[in-house]
């Protein structure tokens, strides 16, 4: 067993402990100070708890800090030397102090009552801003925001369909639904020479900045017809109809060559609004392709053709609409719209044939190809349409009037 001598420190002892205790105490007070102070707002005179108070050096280094109570008053230890005191509080303007001097002999420094002033002013306008979704979701149709995508700056109605989900487009301009040919295509809710002569190929000629919106609708009802049973697409072009005058510009330039120009433009005051959408384009579309084919002769021989195609598309597009709407009501409106457009395209494309026998090894020959075509698409129309949405919430029911 181990034991430990034991000893008292006796009163003496004591005595020395505490003298040592007492001095380490004195020593800490003598390099501190105390900050004390009121803070209250300055019209009504009511206290400002929780406000948050700072102690900076002269070259703005945090030092101490500390918070308000309840009350307002606050009470800061601060070490000895110069510092400046900053109240701040959510919603009013700061307050700083001048340079304070903290020293044994000045221990204590009471600001007094510290008056904030309120820094909020009278709101001249609030404006709330909404944008819708890029998808929305109805019982019959899901109709697709694109009117402000990005994405399908300076490109073509075509370019819109292609991001679309369940909907392709096949090099040709074709349009497919969920797989299938049998679609038909809508210009505002009805049939359009864009797309009634060449299908979904006559979308390459409208703009993509001149479609507000796409609805595919895959359950269409009879009032559609039998054309299209896999599906309706309906295309809606931007018309504005705010009260004034509003306008929105857009200028496209890309590379290889793509350059386009935009404007929409609209007039409404009380029931008459008159509104005008044009666009122009011009493109350079280079392309590339290849062909390899295999013939087997009779007498066991194989020719071989490699066709290697390289060509450009150069297209100029220009298509202006205008019209105006009657409102009856906002439910209730008559619209007669003139829509023209013209696409003017040259397609140069040079073409390589190299033949040969049986394999590679065995060269045959070439021959040199180029094919220039020229085309122009003029097209015009004139729509007389009536709307009248139902009271019943969800449910619209145009009719169209076409001349």
């Amino acid at each position: 067993m181990i034991t430990f001598p034991k000893f008292s420190l006796g009163k003496f002892g004591a005595l020395f402990l505490f003298a040592i205790l007492l001095s380490s105490i004195g020593f800490s007070q003598q390099n501190t100070a105390k900050l004390t102070g009121n803070i209250q707002e300055k019209s009504t005179g009511n206290p400002l708890g929780f406000a948050s108070i700072a102690i900076y050096s002269a070259k703005d280094s945090l030092v101490a800090g500390g918070i308000s109570e309840e009350n307002g008053k606050f009470s800061i230890e601060v070490p000895n030397g110069e510092f400046y005191a900053l109240v701040e509080f959510m919603g009013f303007e700061s307050y700083q102090s001048d340079m304070l001097t903290f020293s044994r002999e000045n221990n204590k420094i009471d600001l007094g009552t510290i008056e904030l002033e309120s820094a909020a002013g009278d709101l001249e306008e609030v404006v709330v801003q909404g944008e819708k979704t890029l998808m929305e979701l109805s019982l019959d149709k899901r109709v697709f925001n694109v009117g402000k995508d990005l994405a399908n700056a300076g490109g073509t109605a075509n370019d819109i369909l292609m991001n679309l989900p369940s909907v392709s487009v096949d090099p040709e301009g074709n349009v497919r639904l969920r797989g299938s040919s049998n679609v038909r295509i809508l210009i505002d809710g009805k049939p359009s020479g864009l797309v009634s002569f060449k299908g979904g190929a006559g979308l390459r000629q409208l703009q993509a900045n001149m479609v507000e919106r796409v609805e595919v609708i895959t359950n269409p009802s009879a009032r559609y017809e039998a054309e299209g049973m896999a599906g309706v697409i309906n295309i809606v072009l931007k018309k504005d109809n705010n009260q004034g005058f509003n306008g929105s510009f857009e200028v496209i330039v890309g590379t290889p060559l793509n350059l386009g120009f935009s404007t929409n433009l609209n007039y409404r005051k009380n029931r008459i609004n008159w509104f005008i959408n044009y666009s122009l384009a011009r493109r350079h579309q280079p392309n590339v392709n290849e062909l390899y084919q295999e013939v087997y002769n009779e007498d066991g021989t194989t020719s071989i053709l490699s066709q290697n195609n390289a060509g450009i598309l150069k297209g100029f597009n220009n298509n202006i609409r205008g019209g105006l709407d009657y409102y009856f009501n906002e439910k209730s409106i008559l619209t007669a719209s003139y829509l023209w457009r013209r696409s003017d395209a040259r397609r140069i494309t040079d073409i390589r044939y190299e033949d040969y026998l049986n394999n590679f090894d065995t060269y045959l020959g070439y021959s040199l190809r180029q094919q220039d075509e020229t085309e122009a698409e003029p097209n015009s129309e004139v729509i007389v349409s009536y709307k009248k949405v139902l009271s019943r919430r969800g449910m619209s029911s145009p009719l169209h009037l076409l001349i």
